[in-house]
């Protein structure tokens, strides 16, 4: 397996996988540049991802089947991961969460289990994982014990490392904030939105802290 730069092209690469003889069995052009790949323990399937450019191929992540020789899928990742692992038996790219969760994209790309998704990434050890994915969550509605799980995983994060980081604090309490005014906690909502607006008046919560407090 092999993944090449274009010389003198920043926006550009091909993916490459050939056989233990020399003969290539996937040869993919990308108008982006290769970020990471791998292929499975058995040389069954193989995956690329590319990273972040404003060109089709930009921020994909692909799948193939060996075997046939063909891609099986190239979707846009919504979520994080920290390493690929695979199914073979399933055809299943695995994504692993820092801290040991994992979750899956079937042979069409589409996630397996979006639950099991969520929370593999609440449990993760990294706290941008546990932000990103909870902020993610509440802007789609919850139910109230999902809500009870984002507010526990976003006050975890902040002893994970994010209340120690000045670019993340603010984001960490933003997101508490929002988990604690979707459960009707106004007064806890606002502690958080205060903190926030005060490490970075620019966050995003101005608006509902004034809603929270007038109602008060």
């Amino acid at each position: 397996m092999l993944g090449r730069r274009h010389f003198g092209s920043t926006l550009s690469g091909t993916f490459h996988v050939f056989t233990s003889q020399g003969l290539p069995i996937i040869t993919k052009v990308l108008s982006a540049n290769i970020l990471q790949s791998g292929i499975s323990r058995n040389g069954l399937l193989a995956y690329c991802l590319t990273a972040n450019s404003p060109t089709e191929d930009g921020r994909k992540l692909a799948l193939y089947d060996l075997k046939e020789g063909v891609e099986l899928f190239a979707v846009t990742p919504q979520r994080a991961f920290e390493r690929i692992g695979f199914d073979e038996k399933s055809m299943q790219l695995v994504a692993k969460v820092s801290g040991g969760g994992e979750y899956r994209y079937g042979a069409d790309g589409a996630l397996v289990d979006e639950d099991a998704a969520d929370a593999a990434l609440l449990s993760s050890t990294n706290y941008t994982d546990v932000i990103l994915t909870a902020e993610a969550m509440l802007k789609v509605g919850c139910s109230m014990s999902e809500l009870e799980r984002i507010l526990a995983a976003v006050i975890g994060s902040r002893a994970l490392g994010a209340a120690d980081n000045p670019a993340w604090k603010p984001t960490a309490l933003k997101v508490q904030g929002l988990a604690h005014e979707a459960l009707g906690q106004a007064r806890e909502a606002i502690e958080c939105y205060e903190e926030a607006l005060r490490l970075n008046p620019k966050i995003g919560v101005k608006r509902k802290l004034d809603a929270l407090v007038k109602r008060l």
